[in-house]
């Protein structure tokens, strides 16, 4: 979201909150507040964004609109669920990053009773879409798979298309970003992204581009302090 917003060259505060997922109207992330209005998760607030004026696709013709809207799906399909399975459903990382770090704004006993409840929400995902019974080898095949094609539609560009980013790119940016910086009990998921070349330079290129020197603009000090970079 913030890559998007920062693709619009529109202004956003970031604030760090504990409750953030109970603030939001669907429970999930991101989500923003503007005036009296509170929208959630990327898809509506893209289109809260269109409608206000900023669109980032606008430049695509319907048969290129159709391809991105199909790698979106890709990436929330592939990646974003990759993401949510090993967070929860691998038992290591459960019990060694993600319980830890799920309840650390909360005291005990509240911060395992809402990592339970947290974990059983994820496995119950897992288990209506089919990934309850993957194992973590196949799970990563399908994230590799996944980055074969996104590699391959964005071969030597600078983005997926044209010389412009679209909502794809901001999208895509975010969950690559997110698997190259973020501390796992084993390197594996990351190593899959690594592999492809082209997909590491262009989260580079976005982050120097988007971020780097736009964090001393910003007023949300707190949300920036712990900026990970894939360039140190």
């Amino acid at each position: 979201l913030q890559a998007f917003l920062q693709m619009c060259n529109l202004p956003v505060r970031v604030i760090c909150r504990a409750n953030a997922e109970y603030m939001s109207p669907s429970g999930k992330f991101p989500f923003i507040h503007v005036g009296n209005q509170v929208v959630s998760e990327l898809g509506p607030i893209v289109q809260f964004v269109k409608a206000k004026g900023h669109s980032l696709s606008d430049g695509l013709d319907e048969v290129q609109k159709a391809e991105m809207k199909a790698y979106m799906e890709l990436v929330n399909n592939m990646l974003l669920t990759a993401e949510l399975y090993l967070q929860w459903c691998d038992d290591v990382t459960v019990e060694e990053i993600t319980y830890p770090r799920y309840g650390s704004p909360y005291p005990w006993p509240l911060n395992r009773i809402l990592s339970y409840q947290k974990q059983w929400e994820v496995r119950r995902k897992m288990k209506a879409i089919g990934w309850a019974g993957k194992t973590l080898e196949q799970v990563l095949e399908d994230v590799d798979q996944c980055c074969l094609a996104l590699s391959q539609r964005l071969g030597t560009q600078p983005y997926f298309f044209n010389k412009q980013p679209t909502e794809l790119d901001a999208l895509v940016f975010g969950h690559l970003f997110t698997i190259l910086t973020t501390q796992l009990i084993t390197d594996e998921l990351s190593e899959k992204v690594k592999n492809y070349s082209n997909l590491t330079a262009f989260c580079r290129r976005i982050e120097q581009q988007y971020f780097e020197g736009h964090e001393k603009e910003s007023s949300a000090t707190a949300a920036h302090s712990s900026k990970r970079s894939l360039l140190r």
